[in-house]
Formats: C-alpha cells, structure tokens, sequence
C-alpha cells in the first residue's frame, strides 16, 4: 500500500471476502479500522498540507518542548530505563519495523514524559520504518502528541499499565531486552526492576519519573491553553 502496489480498495475487497467465511471477527474490524486510520490521514495531508510542517491544533503550535538531547538520545537508543519503551525502540533499530500499539506508547513517552518535540520523533520513524508513510506517520505523532485532529485532545499514555495490558507476561519485552530474561515478570511490566538487577544486566534506571512528568505536562498544556485564552 505504501509503494502503490496495492490500492486501498482491494485490500478492503479482501476483508468483505475474510468476513464472508469466517464472520466479522475482531481482526477484521481492527483491520478494517485501520485501513480507515491510513485513508483518514492520506485525506487530511492532502487538504492540510501543512500538517508536513507542524501541528493541527493551535495550543501546540508553539508548544515550549524541552528538547533536551540526552533524554532524544536514550529515547531512539532504547535506553531509557522503562522496559516496553525500550523494547520497541529496540525491535525498530533491528527490524525497521515496530507494532501500532508500540508506536502510540513510545511516541507518547517521547513527547508526554520526555517535552521532546513530537517532530524529532516523527523525523526518527521516517529515518528507520520501511513502511514509513509521510500522512500516516503524521497522523499518528500528532494524535500521540494531541497536536492533530482528535476528538480527545489530552491522551497520556502509562508506560506500565500499557505494558500489563498489552504484554502481561512480558514475552514481548524479554525478546527486545534479553539483558533482562531473568527479572521477575511483574518487574519488567510494572517497570520497578531492582538497582541489583539493573547493575547486573547493565540496563539504565528510569531517566524520568513518569507520574511527575505526567503532572508536568498537565500543567505546562493547560498554561499554554490560558496563555492563548483558547479552548485548544
């Protein structure tokens, strides 16, 4: 799809098939609505170009970010201390291929916990997905960040409470972080590894405090929204 080899139609033809056989099943929905994500952001780049450049929604348009280049660098490195963080970091400098749901955390950890301009993320992504699509990867920076088109503006992501979610038995965690195979499984998905466990797999401790930042970012954004005398 990205490269025009196959167009949008055809791709939705074969989900009608899929449900034909098997009956509308939860992957074909969430397949169905992704393909409806990537058409929705292809149509917003072409009726707002300048998306390419910067944010939908005012209050971030000249949103003061920190951009402190040693959190950026821990952040592409995978080395921030916060295991599914790093751990699909991790598996994009590998693989130039990380999941969806990855991509939301990751990018919101970049932006929400790090004040990391949401554009140095995108630009990294860009650089290192071969399935790099310019609306799509946009589109979905600026839903992370809260600077698109989005029915709930403010979205912060738990790097933990994601991880218990989505990776409960921290499968997906040991094979990107291998250093760390033997620490306890409510560890690695909650994030509160020892500083024992740490030194012996030479693996960083948090870079930030999550619960901080996130209050942080809370107050920042909503002066930023008062400086504007703006709903957002």
């Amino acid at each position: 799809m990205k490269f025009g080899v196959i167009g949008v139609r055809k791709v939705w033809a074969a989900t009608v098939d899929a449900a034909a056989r098997r009956g509308e099943t939860d992957d074909i929905r969430t397949w169905r609505q992704e393909i409806a994500w990537r058409e929705f952001y292809q149509h917003a780049m072409y009726h707002f170009p300048e998306l390419a450049e910067g944010a939908y929604r005012e209050v971030l348009k000249d949103f003061p970010w920190d951009n402190h280049d040693p959190y950026f660098q821990a952040w592409c490195e995978g080395r921030t201390g916060y295991p599914i963080v790093d751990a699909a970091m991790r598996q994009m400098n590998e693989t130039a291929w990380m999941h969806n749901r990855c991509r939301m955390i990751v990018a919101s950890f970049l932006t929400k916990d790090l004040f990391v301009d949401y554009r140095l993320g995108e630009k990294y992504f860009m650089q290192r997905l071969y399935d790099g699509d310019l609306s799509a990867n946009n589109g979905g920076w600026q839903w992370s960040t809260s600077s698109g088109m989005d029915p709930k503006p403010l979205r912060i992501f738990n790097p933990a409470s994601q991880a218990k979610k989505f990776d409960a038995d921290a499968e997906y965690i040991r094979e990107w972080l291998p250093e760390l195979r033997s620490v306890e499984t409510a560890d690695l998905v909650s994030g509160n590894i020892s500083a024992a466990d740490r030194d012996r797999a030479n693996y960083p401790k948090p870079i930030i405090d999550h619960n901080i930042q996130q209050r942080k970012f809370k107050e920042r954004y909503q002066a930023q929204k008062n400086a504007m005398g703006s709903q957002g």
